[in-house]
């Protein structure tokens, strides 16, 4: 009656004796005034300063669970086995441009979220306040995460520069951006957030090929160190949960994580099937068993973004690739040790990889030891493209793959499709080229 009694100033007649009744209770309603929007100048306020980068971290968080999503479902970490078309791509090794627009966009606007907050802050804070700000410190590592996620997971990059406006660049140019991001990070701030930025760096660097300098920042990194990117229930759920614990989307059979029983303490699941505690037995898809991730164990579960776990692979790999096969022993036992699990003995040789993995050498252990370390963080697929996985020549989870499974995400449609410096055939070269 309220609704009814407010609209009529809006142009709908209403009897007057009905009139009186249906007003009555409508009090000072009429007397509301749009307030308007508002406008950039009122977020010119000190005090507004945490606000801005708990934004930004909930920019972030929206496309670290999906990046977790997706590069599960389109390598080996997790079986496709759902009902979704992107699903239906993925677990096939087909990396279609319209799947992959809204990790893309969201990367896109967090970076750029974070420089216009940092140029705000900087007008705001004085001197020494901005300096020692722990805020922009963060905003700088947030910045950082998001040209990381750019590069690891899309084969191309686009970025407006002086002598490229806008068209395809290599992944390197997202590193760069992510070396200075986390670079700037340290000028600023103290704490945690220098911790994490030297944890940036290693991987980073370590994405350039400069070994040196990923491993003198990764030595910085206590092994027990972590720092999450939030969820909460209320404001951005962790969508890998979602799609495990509430909908069948995905599954740990047939995986290498799917083959240790007990669970590895690092990719805990639960054989549904075989326990009759899950919501579902079969995925979504109808036909595959539905083995639960229990990593993420509720919608507000937190993914790890940086980490001294991170930081001692980083050391192992750079070891393994100097032929100090000591050395990365000691970093793998280091990492295992957080979990409680039991020195491995110094392999004999470095190797090869191997699709299955026998974890018989120095590289397929280093392959086996990310893998279930980094389990579902969005971290897999740049290591089966940077390594040339063998997964990729047709390997597959439980759906048949493709001769040559895609190792990266082509820039998606959304991007070419008003873009003029290129085509959309030229935005998806490349996605299979290893």
């Amino acid at each position: 009656m309220m609704k009814i009694a407010c609209m009529i100033r809006r142009g709908i007649w209403v009897p007057l004796t009905v009139l009186f009744f249906l007003t009555a209770g409508c009090g000072d309603l009429f007397d509301i005034e749009n307030p308007g929007e508002i406008l950039d100048s009122d977020l010119n306020d000190a005090e507004l300063i945490p606000v801005l980068i708990t934004g930004l971290s909930s920019d972030v968080s929206d496309f670290v669970d999906d990046y977790a999503f997706n590069v599960a479902r389109i390598g080996d970490e997790l079986a496709g086995s759902g009902s979704y078309g992107s699903t239906g791509y993925f677990r096939t090794g087909i990396a279609e441009q319209d799947n992959v627009n809204g990790t893309w966009e969201q990367s896109h606007e967090a970076r750029w979220m974070a420089e216009l907050h940092i140029a705000r802050i900087e007008t705001l804070l004085e001197g020494g306040a901005f300096q020692n700000s722990d805020y922009v410190s963060r905003a700088y590592l947030l910045m950082g995460l998001a040209h990381m996620s750019l590069g690891e997971n899309y084969c191309f990059v686009v970025y407006s520069e002086p002598d490229n406006y806008g068209g395809l660049q290599p992944k390197t140019v997202a590193f760069d951006r992510a070396v200075a991001a986390y670079t700037n990070a340290l000028a600023y701030g103290t704490g945690e957030f220098h911790t994490a930025a030297r944890a940036g760096l290693a991987a980073a660097y370590a994405a350039l090929g400069d070994w040196s300098q990923a491993v003198t920042n990764a030595k910085l990194v206590p092994d027990d160190f972590v720092m999450h990117t939030y969820y909460d229930v209320v404001d951005d759920e962790n969508v890998v949960w979602v799609e495990t614990h509430e909908r069948p989307e995905m599954s740990a059979i047939n995986t290498y994580a799917g083959t240790f029983d007990p669970p590895d303490p690092r990719a805990p699941f639960n054989k549904c099937d075989v326990t009759g505690s899950c919501s579902h037995d079969t995925g979504a898809d109808g036909v595959t068993v539905h083995w639960r991730q229990d990593k993420y164990v509720d919608d507000g579960d937190d993914i790890v973004s940086w980490s001294g776990k991170e930081a001692r692979l980083i050391e192992a790999e750079a070891a393994l690739v100097g032929g100090n096969l000591g050395e990365f022993t000691t970093q793998i036992n280091a990492v295992r040790a957080l979990y409680d699990l039991p020195p491995i003995t110094q392999p004999a040789t470095a190797g090869s990889l191997e699709f299955p993995n026998a974890y018989d050498d120095g590289w397929s252990i280093l392959d086996g030891e990310r893998q279930l370390t980094l389990w579902v963080e969005g971290r897999r697929l740049w290591d089966l493209h940077r390594w040339d996985h063998p997964f990729l020549n047709g390997g597959t989870i439980v759906w048949p793959g493709e001769t040559r499974r895609d190792s990266c995400m082509p820039v998606p449609d959304g991007e070419c499709a008003v873009n003029p410096n290129f085509t959309c055939a030229e935005a998806a070269a490349g996605t299979n080229s290893g």
